[in-house]
């Protein structure tokens, strides 16, 4: 059995912007017959548009293409997957410096002079206005320009969709800032074939350069050292598969780029020079592609990862970069450094017999020999040898040191042969037959691998196969004509593949005490936050670009300091792009700093709808629609309370047992299951007495008073439902299950992710946190909804108009790769954000609160915030921790959160019932099992 190799990814280095983008990993086995008949899959481009970078191909830019060899013993159960740079057949032999067929050079991948003389099939008008007002082309840039309008129009075309239509004698006029604006620059190939394949919901906003002479750089306002960039020309991409050539007055400013860079001289370098030092996302940079494109560099780091194998290589490097010198040995890697290029006859001959001979290449019975280097990019020098010929091996090697430049390497690695699969029967005739398997993974919001979609090929087993060689088709057809048919079978292999795929773009990371993780994630994805703060001495003050201290504790004059921050802002001159608070008692100055800054953001008075709990239910229960169903469905009766007489009113009004819980409070904190009138008083008056102002319970809304509301107790099952909105328009919705609280208060026990309810339910569940949003006037920003499901349907606990609190944004980013924090800073930029429509969980998870009246001995011993942390540090459990210390009181919050994981919700809730019996968490005052109850 061939051990598993695998060469993928190389994390970005320190400073480069964490864009989501995706790569193919192919998979190639040989014995298979292919079928004309089989339906396949209309492209190979994954459907998250937003993040691919594109080469002169179509092909993304930030990485080369793996190669997925899988061994299949002849029982036909599979070995771990296994990533190899080539699919090579046993005998394929390519001469050195010829040209892999998918890595062709164009004028972005650093190539230069005319585009090749190919014929475009196809008949469309050539007098169209090419020409950028005030950036003329040389004659070679203008004949690329052509070759991709050209090729544009061939693609539209084959596809059935009209020819572009020149619009640019009449400019588009607007301001240059005023809508988002994805620009790519490059090939059309890519860029058509995602619209094709459906995946783009507003195709008007993306924009596509067919020359850098159509783009221009500008200093940013207010960001030294930075730029902007303006398009003055593209096409314009238009449902109903219109698309028009375009000239912008002004230019339209570029809210995201893509290109396909090149490291060499050519429109590819400008590409690259263009893409430096953007106040906008970009999908790669120059020095991150040369990152990439050296295979050498990005082997070594995923072998030191130990999580994925990589074929065993001997690797000559002439003056190597920085990340490859020194650092510890990887196994079955073994690098030799050179300062020079000649003289090297007998260290490379020493070197050579020990690897050919060594235990490190296993059973393979072949080695290449290769060039690794970003400026072989495109070039194949690649010779095959028997492991047995150590001569041949030795001159090819030497010839090849001759050929390189600094921080170049020769690379002689072992070849993964794929297996021979047996026939029923007598083998069909003609030439061996190869599979391979495209693995398309997406690197999401968090750097998380997601597999994206899985696409084969069938060609001829003694010579690599390319997508341009292939018909694609689906990983079923081509594992039926294996003679692997059975679903059971189909499921492993894909299983098997991802897991592999996923594997090799994988990164890590960890938890943190309530929402500090705002200001890791903002500098993680490159966000530059200008932080409004009471507290001089915050701790995020050092971890912001602008920190401007203002109290903001006085909500009663929001309006006020409002116009004043804004002043502040403008006296600054701060140029931003939007503004949000994930902080409950901010939310209504958030909204009026941001109608003060033109900003967008819900509006100020649906933002106070929400903050108050008793206007909330009673402004829906007046909303009987159209449309159906009306938020009055969902709302629930109750009364305020601000004096002691209203206490008596709504006792009359509102139907008891009742619940009783301060306006704008948070956290449980002052909840309380009331039975009676008389408990009604003695809670009230509980509450006035030791719940006066913030001094008295930091966090919890006091700064806006301690009024009080009384509302109906609804029986039902308890949910959270975390939904992302732009526009009015729902793009996406997550729903947790809440275990039973701990009556007479609510303070929360644990929770299931994803729910385990019936669809119908969970759909029933997202409406009405919907509905009740739009009832509320809330259109932009994410929201967590509470809710009950009871037997008439969901009733509304309340709106919080700011992202989940506790571990809703750890675990929605672990289940389902979205950040709610991102998207909730993209909506307050006015980004409508990518997210999947209907999310799919890759697991679940399980947890519980721990709470300091409970656990306050465990916490303070033998489960102690090291010990949790060290358990979470080893995968077995995953911490929340939700407050710094262990301070016991009446009116307590949870103290932290426990979670395990598992393919199954029955498995998870095992798991976490034995850590907490393990623990100590568990006991006769906190129990577990009944808490968990509610999963099953």
């Amino acid at each position: 059995m061939v051990q598993p190799a695998v060469h993928c990814f190389l994390p970005p280095p320190p400073g480069a912007p964490h864009i989501p983008f995706t790569k193919h990993f192919h998979l190639h086995v040989p014995g298979v017959q292919p079928s004309s008949s089989n339906p396949a899959p209309s492209s190979l481009v994954p459907r998250t548009v937003s993040t691919q970078g594109q080469d002169s191909r179509g092909l993304i830019p930030l990485g080369d293409l793996m190669c997925l060899l899988l061994t299949l013993p002849k029982t036909h159960h599979f070995c771990p997957p296994q990533l190899s740079l080539d699919p090579l057949g046993p005998e394929w032999d390519c001469p050195l410096g010829s040209k892999d067929l998918e890595e062709e050079e164009g004028p972005w991948g650093g190539g230069s002079g005319l585009p090749p003389p190919g014929f475009f099939p196809g008949s469309w008008s050539h007098e169209v206005g090419l020409d950028c007002k005030g950036s003329p082309e040389g004659a070679e840039a203008r004949a690329w320009t052509v070759y991709y309008y050209s090729l544009l129009q061939s693609c539209l075309q084959q596809a059935g969709l009209p020819e572009t239509q020149d619009r640019s004698q009449v400019p588009r006029t607007g301001c240059p800032g005023a809508e988002v604006t994805l620009c790519i620059l490059g090939s059309p190939c890519t860029f058509l074939s995602v619209l094709l394949e459906g995946g783009v919901q507003s195709p008007g906003n993306m924009l596509l350069c067919l020359s850098p002479a159509w783009l221009t750089k500008v200093p940013a306002p207010g960001q030294p050292g930075e730029a902007a960039l303006l398009v003055s020309k593209a096409v314009s991409f238009h449902p109903g598969g219109l698309t028009f050539l375009d000239d912008f007055v002004p230019p339209r400013r570029a809210t995201y780029f893509l290109a396909g860079l090149g490291l060499g001289p050519g429109p590819g370098r400008e590409a690259a020079e263009l893409a430096r030092d953007l106040t906008c996302p970009t999908g790669a940079s120059a020095e991150l592609a040369r990152l990439l494109e050296d295979r050498l560099l990005t082997r070594r780091l995923l072998a030191q990862q130990g999580d994925v194998a990589v074929p065993a290589t001997l690797a000559f490097t002439y003056k190597p970069p920085a990340l490859l010198r020194g650092g510890d040995a990887s196994p079955g890697l073994r690098l030799v450094e050179l300062n020079g290029k000649e003289g090297q006859e007998t260290l490379v001959k020493e070197e050579v017999g020990a690897f050919l001979h060594s235990e490190a290449l296993g059973d393979a019975l072949q080695v290449a020999v290769k060039l690794s280097g970003w400026r072989w990019r495109g070039r194949q020098a690649l010779r095959l040898y028997p492991r047995t010929e150590l001569d041949p091996v030795v001159d090819t090697v030497l010839a090849l040191l001759e050929k390189l430049e600094e921080e170049e390497s020769v690379l002689v690695e072992a070849v993964c042969p794929p297996a021979r699969l047996p026939f029923p029967g007598s083998p069909p005739p003609g030439p061996e037959l190869a599979l391979r398997i495209c693995a398309v993974v997406c690197r999401t919001q968090g750097d998380r691998p997601l597999l994206s979609k899985v696409v084969c090929g069938v060609g001829r087993g003694d010579r690599p196969l390319r997508h341009q060689n292939s018909l694609p088709r689906t990983l079923e057809v081509a594992l039926a004509q294996c003679g692997l048919g059975e679903a059971s079978q189909v499921t492993d292999v894909r299983r098997r593949v991802k897991a592999a795929a996923e594997a090799a773009l994988a990164l890590l990371g960890a938890g943190g005490v309530s929402k500090k993780f705002v200001w890791e994630a903002a500098r993680d994805y490159g966000l530059k936050l200008h932080l409004v703060e009471s507290d001089p001495n915050h701790f995020a003050s050092q971890l912001v670009q602008t920190f401007i201290h203002f109290d903001v504790t006085e909500h009663q004059r929001d309006e006020e300091n409002a116009r004043l921050l804004a002043e502040l802002v403008r006296a600054r001159g701060l140029q931003l792009d939007g503004c949000f608070s994930y902080w409950d008692d901010c939310l209504v100055l958030t909204a009026l700093l941001c109608q003060e800054l033109g900003l967008p953001c819900s509006p100020p008075a649906a933002m106070r709808l929400a903050k108050q709990k008793s206007r909330t239910q009673l402004h829906l229960l007046c909303r009987h629609g159209p449309p159906w169903p009306a938020p009055s469905l969902y709302a629930v009766p109750c009364c305020p309370l601000e004096s002691e007489a209203d206490v008596d009113k709504a006792v009359r009004q509102v139907p008891l047992p009742g619940v009783m819980k301060l306006e704008f409070g948070a956290g449980a904190v002052g909840v309380r299951l009331v039975e009676d009138a008389p408990q009604c008083h003695e809670h009230f008056s509980r509450i006035a007495r030791d719940l006066q102002g913030e001094a008295d319970h930091p966090g919890i809304g006091l700064g806006w008073g301690n009024a009080m509301l009384l509302m109906e107790f609804i029986e039902g099952t308890e949910h959270d439902v975390d939904l992302v909105l732009f526009g009015g328009r729902l793009l996406a919705a997550f729903v947790s299950d809440n275990g039973p609280t701990r009556l007479p208060g609510f303070t929360e026990t644990a929770a299931c992710m994803p729910t385990g309810l019936a669809p119908e339910q969970e759909a029933q569940l997202v409406q009405a946190a919907f509905r009740c949003c739009l009832g509320c006037g809330l259109l932009d920003g994410v929201f967590n909804v509470e809710l009950k499901l009871t037997g008439a349907g969901p009733r509304l606990i309340e709106i919080n108009p700011r992202m989940g609190g506790f571990y809703l944004r750890d675990w929605i980013l672990e289940l389902y790769g979205v950040d709610l924090l991102l998207a909730a800073a993209m909506v307050a930029c006015g980004l409508r954000p990518a997210l999947p429509a209907h999310p799919r969980a890759r697991g679940h998870l399980v947890g519980i609160m721990c709470l300091v009246s409970q656990h306050l001995q465990v916490l303070s011993s033998t489960t102690s915030r090291e010990t949790l942390q060290a358990l979470h540090d080893q995968g077995l459990l995953r911490l929340n921790l939700l407050e710094e210390a262990l301070v016991p009181g009446e009116y307590e919050e949870p103290y932290c959160s426990v979670a395990c994981a598992g393919p199954s919700p029955a498995e998870a809730r095992l798991r976490l019932l034995g850590l907490c019996q393990g623990l100590g968490i568990d006991g006769p005052h906190y129990p577990i099992a009944y808490f968990l109850s509610h999963f099953k």
